[in-house]
This record gives structure tokens, C-alpha cells and sequence, in this order.
């Protein structure tokens, strides 16, 4: 696959990148070894309507380092679209891959985000899965409004520390909003917003089993678990089906003529 950042397919107005978690891996090392930082997006359906419908965030997805697609209707429109080599990235999954290689490439990690306890068990249970890893910083922030966040002051604690990764664990779309706030400030720190990720790891909330994860049935997984943000998920879970549709019967046109 080409390793070239901005290669990517449009849904509507986003455009997220044609990835997966080897390619993914690949452009965050370039860019690291560059200094050349930028901002991930892990996109899903609700983000991806999300950005479709509020210009603001729309920016913020496409003028990212990598807006990878997490969820399996966002892989079957770019393969509808002819982008065989994509693949679904979610958080946790691109987390694992870079905590992996974390030691070998000298990778270090700050975490901000979610609840006091979650922030503990999840830096417990890191230091029990890779040994030696380099936690510059962790911390449960106050839930706030982001204009309430200081921006000034964690940039400059960030800039002190320098760690490789920020990991931004607030939420959709609050933690896209503060990395692209945070990233031109930064001298050589990439930002990441991971959502549940962090509960995750912290085994405070469980994922769902690798074959819901394979068939497209996480986000059901995840409701069932949370059924308090059903009623905020039928909207965009509505929306992102009939793009999958219109992707197929694109496909079958196109078939069809050639």
C-alpha cells in the first residue's frame, strides 16, 4: 500500500484515510522520525456523521495526520469504492501496535482522559503488559467544557515532557477538538483521541469478542453495554447504512458499465 498520508476516500465531506494497521504504523513512524508531527483521528459512524453535519469538525477530521476508520461500514465503503487494502484501525487496536514497539523505538506516553480509577488501572496494567514503558504522564482532568480547558498549560507541561504520543481519552468529538487546539503548539508530541480505549485497557469496560469485532456487530456490542447512548446512536448508525448502500449500488453501476 502506498505510505503517502494523504491518500484517502471521501464519505460525503470527510475524507478518511485509505489505512490500515501495519500502513498506520508506518506514517506515525515517518512522522516521528521526521519531526514532523500531527493529530490522529479515530473516526467511527457517529463521528463520521458527525463531521457531515458540522463544518468545524469536518475540518478538523480532514487536515489531519491520519483519520483512520474505525468500524466495519466505514472498511466496506472504501472497499465499495475500490480501496481494497483498508482496514479497520479503532484505538485500542492502534494503542496495542504502538505500545508493541514502544521499547525497540524509544516510544514514550501521556495519557489525559476518563476517571481517576480508570487512569490508574490503566497505567497498572500497561506496566504489567509491556514492561519498561515509558508513561510521562497520566491524568483524569476535570469534566469541563473545552473552552474551560488550560490550553497554555498543558501544552507547556507537554513541550517539558516531550512524550511521543498524547493519548486523549475524553470522548468524541471533545478530544479531536482539543488535539488540533493543542497540536501547532506542540514542538514533537503526536496527538491521538481514543475513546474507550482507555477503558479498555483499564478493563473497566469490556470489548466486544473478536468475532462481533470481525462481523461489523461492535458498535451493537457497545450499546448493549451502554444502552443510556441508544437513543444518540440511531441517527448516525441510520445515516452511515444508507452510505453503505449508495456505495453499493454504486459498485454494482460501475460493474455493470465496465
Amino acid at each position: 500500500m502506498n505510505t503517502e498520508k494523504g491518500k484517502r476516500f471521501k464519505i460525503q465531506n470527510i475524507a478518511i484515510s485509505v489505512t490500515n494497521i501495519p500502513h498506520a504504523l508506518t506514517v506515525i513512524e515517518q512522522a516521528v522520525t521526521n519531526n514532523k508531527p500531527g493529530y490522529i483521528c479515530v473516526t467511527n459512524a457517529r463521528t463520521v456523521h458527525l463531521a457531515n453535519h458540522n463544518g468545524e469538525y469536518c475540518r478538523i477530521q480532514n487536515n489531519s495526520l491520519l483519520t483512520v476508520p474505525d468500524g466495519a461500514p466505514l472498511v466496506w465503503i472504501a472497499r465499495n469504492k475500490g480501496f481494497k487494502d483498508v482496514g479497520k484501525v479503532s484505538g485500542k487496536d492502534l494503542m496495542d501496535a504502538l505500545f508493541a514497539v514502544s521499547a525497540e523505538k524509544g516510544f514514550s506516553h501521556y495519557f489525559y482522559g476518563s476517571t481517576s480509577y480508570t487512569i490508574t488501572q490503566l497505567t497498572s496494567n500497561l506496566q504489567k503488559l509491556y514492561p519498561g514503558i515509558q508513561i510521562k504522564g497520566a491524568v483524569s482532568p476535570p469534566f469541563q467544557a473545552l473552552d474551560e480547558f488550560d490550553i497554555d498549560e498543558l501544552v507547556k507541561e507537554l513541550n517539558q515532557l516531550q512524550p511521543t504520543f498524547f493519548w486523549c481519552g475524553l470522548g468524541a468529538p471533545k478530544q479531536e477538538r482539543l488535539n488540533a487546539l493543542l497540536q501547532p503548539k506542540l514542538n514533537s508530541t503526536i496527538c491521538v483521541g481514543v475513546g474507550l480505549a482507555f477503558e479498555y485497557i483499564a478493563g473497566t469496560v469490556k470489548r466486544a469478542p473478536k468475532w462481533m469485532q470481525k462481523t461489523g456487530l461492535e458498535w451493537l456490542f457497545r450499546l448493549l453495554q451502554q444502552p443510556k447512548n441508544i437513543s444518540r446512536a440511531i441517527v448516525p448508525l441510520s445515516w452511515i447504512f444508507i452510505q453503505l448502500i449508495k456505495s453499493i449500488l454504486s459498485k454494482k453501476k460501475w460493474l455493470k458499465n465496465h
